[in-house]
């Protein structure tokens, strides 16, 4: 991850300006609005957290915070900030351990499935993957995050229907919380992806692009800042794979060469790969981005394992691109 990651908006994902000093009808208040019309105050010092709690509240209704019924009439979110340096914290230190409360108003187009309570364990949850139960999945999702991580457990196998089916599921839930306008989850999962594609997880994550590249199909605007550092991840041998089948699902809704630097000489030598499938994939991405490198005829037929509707399906790459 890059060093400086801009703070977001913990209910829609855009990025925000620092919050600032005004004065109000309540007083000096430190805080900012997001144009998703969420009001985020900032408590710097971690001191006086309720009082920061307070303000937000006065800001979101000023007819009078007994007005405020909190996860009925309005949502708060929030996270550890530092004013300073205008970034969240992620590993407390003992001298800035400020805060930033978001507050927004819910409204009748709240999605109802936030509401909806399903508990599930694991076993049950295998159950509903092997089903493709989708709806149930997503609502579940929004109520049990461990599911991000079973998720993430279950892709490990590219030889098994289930590791497939739950890289769709990721985008199913994906797109649940994006709706819901819940996005630190589907950020904080981004992290620990990446992070498991690094030397000191093990480099674990052999299909973690194609997890990372679901949740950024589920509304690219709001992880384009991802999408330089996934594709920089493909340096790394073991995760090459992944790596191109995410960016050519990506393809399908934006608009690659947008986002990262797609080198000729480099798609020449990925065709020129030891693996069958490195070759494959890169024909694929070549077409789907309109590159101008010329792809070999004998690639066309080399056999590509592809995903579609709950089955593992070998394929000519010719009429493999057709599913990716």
């Amino acid at each position: 991850m890059p060093k400086r990651e801009l703070p977001t908006c913990l209910f829609c994902g855009r990025v925000i300006d620092p919050p600032e000093e005004k004065q109000t009808d309540f007083g000096e208040i430190c805080f900012g609005k997001c144009s998703c019309g969420a009001l985020y105050v900032c408590e710097a010092t971690g001191h006086n957290q309720g009082e920061a709690l307070a303000d937000a509240m006065f800001l979101a209704c000023p007819q009078g915070i007994e007005n405020v019924e909190l996860g009925v009439n309005y949502e708060l979110r929030e996270r550890d900030y530092d004013l300073r340096t205008h970034q969240y914290v992620y590993m407390k230190t003992s001298r800035f351990n400020g805060r930033l409360f978001f507050i927004k108003e819910l409204t009748g187009s709240t999605n109802p499935k936030l509401h909806e309570k399903i508990s599930i364990n694991k076993k049950d949850f295998v159950s509903l993957l092997e089903k493709m139960d989708f709806e149930t999945i997503e609502k579940a999702s929004l109520q049990n995050q461990n599911i991000f991580g079973w998720l993430i457990s279950l892709s490990y196998d590219k030889e098994k229907e289930i590791s497939w089916k739950a890289i769709d599921a990721m985008g199913q839930v994906a797109k649940a919380y994006v709706n819901s306008q819940n996005i630190e989850p589907l950020r904080n999962t981004i992290r620990k992806l990446l992070w498991s594609m690094t030397d000191e997880s093990g480099g674990i994550g052999w299909r973690s692009a194609e997890l990372i590249g679901e949740i950024i199909m589920a509304e690219p605007a709001l992880f384009d800042d991802i999408i330089p550092i996934l594709w920089s991840q493909r340096e790394e041998e073991s995760f090459l794979e992944s790596v191109l089948r995410a960016m050519i699902k990506l393809s399908n809704k934006i608009n690659l060469p947008d986002f990262i630097n797609l080198e000729e000489d480099e798609l020449e030598n990925l065709l020129k790969h030891e693996r069958d499938e490195i070759k494959a994939l890169t024909s694929i991405l070549i077409e789907k981005t309109k590159s101008k490198v010329p792809v070999p005829e004998e690639i066309k037929d080399i056999i590509l394992s592809v995903y579609n509707n709950g089955r593992i399906m070998k394929l000519k790459t010719s009429k493999a691109e057709k599913f990716l």
